[in-house]
């Protein structure tokens, strides 16, 4: 998702079956409004410090100290070992899966991804955060997601199967969502659109690409999405985000979402208990969509 931070207006809608699935992240492949460029930048220790327990930084021959993780399967992908959540401010939000809580707060909402033959996927540092880094697509079968590279060869792997990454829209919500992930096909490029557009979030100064509309989802799982309030995480001397928590290197990584298939108290599994930093709204206060 491509970030730029920026969001809806405040006519809240109840996103029942008929939520607007506001994405906060960049959509579609293509140099769109990215307020900040997020790549090509060089590895501060603040990156090298929280990140070298969790992989190697690597020098490469076009984008400079990139991270590559380690003990990851070979077929691993980013943005597969987790869950998406949707907040009011930011729209989908990327919550990293235990394994990879350590790490994953910095490279999916900092920099970029890109797949190098040598070293597999690789992180490109970048010090602006967003809710997630990605591109988006739909279909009436299929919503699919992609890991955004640096700007200058977005347009190239636009249509590159190995980047994209689609579910069926009922399993969007799964809390363990890599097991319901279908293998990249160019057909599903083809039955599939790209999801782009920028909004500007006045509150925050931010912007963003909000992606599939929250309804279109609530109407595949058949029953309204509830948001979560977001206050960010950032890694301390990167980014300037209204409200955030900094997060020093040397710090423990934030908690995330319990691990567990099943949410407490009865409610449905894709209903998580509140981590710090995300609070749920009151029960009967559905996603709000906002505009301009």
């Amino acid at each position: 998702m491509r970030v730029f931070l920026g969001f809806l207006g405040r006519p809240a809608i109840a996103c029942a079956a008929a939520l607007t699935l506001l994405i906060v992240f960049p959509i579609a492949f293509g140099p769109s409004a990215t307020a900040v460029l997020a790549q090509g930048v060089s590895v501060s220790s603040e990156f090298r410090v929280a990140l070298e327990p969790y992989g190697q930084f690597r020098r490469h021959s076009r984008w400079g100290q990139v991270w590559v993780p380690a003990h990851v399967a070979r077929d691993w992908r980013p943005y597969t070992v987790g869950r998406w959540v949707y907040t009011n401010d930011y729209g989908w939000y990327w919550n990293a899966a235990d394994e990879e809580a350590s790490w994953g707060w910095i490279v999916y909402h900092y920099g970029r991804w890109v797949w190098d033959d040598d070293f597999g996927w690789v992180w490109v540092p970048g010090r602006e955060w967003s809710p997630g880094w990605v591109d988006w697509r739909r279909g009436s079968r299929h919503i699919g997601w992609a890991p955004l590279p640096p700007d200058e060869i977005i347009v190239q792997i636009r249509d590159e199967p190995r980047y994209w990454i689609f579910v069926e829209p009922r399993h969007f919500l799964e809390p363990r969502i890599a097991t319901f992930v279908i293998r990249p096909q160019p057909v599903l490029l083809r039955e599939t659109v790209v999801v782009n557009r920028t909004v500007f979030i006045r509150e925050r100064n931010f912007a963003v690409n909000p992606g599939i509309a929250p309804t279109i989802v609530a109407a595949q799982v058949g029953r309204p999405i509830r948001a979560f309030d977001v206050q960010p995480r950032v890694l301390a001397g990167t980014t300037n985000i209204r409200g955030a928590v900094q997060i020093r290197a040397d710090q423990p990584a934030p908690r995330r979402f319990p691990p567990s298939d099943r949410a407490p108290d009865n409610r449905p599994a894709d209903e998580p208990d509140n981590p710090p930093g995300l609070e749920r709204p009151s029960a009967d206060r559905p996603c709000s969509e906002r505009s301009g």
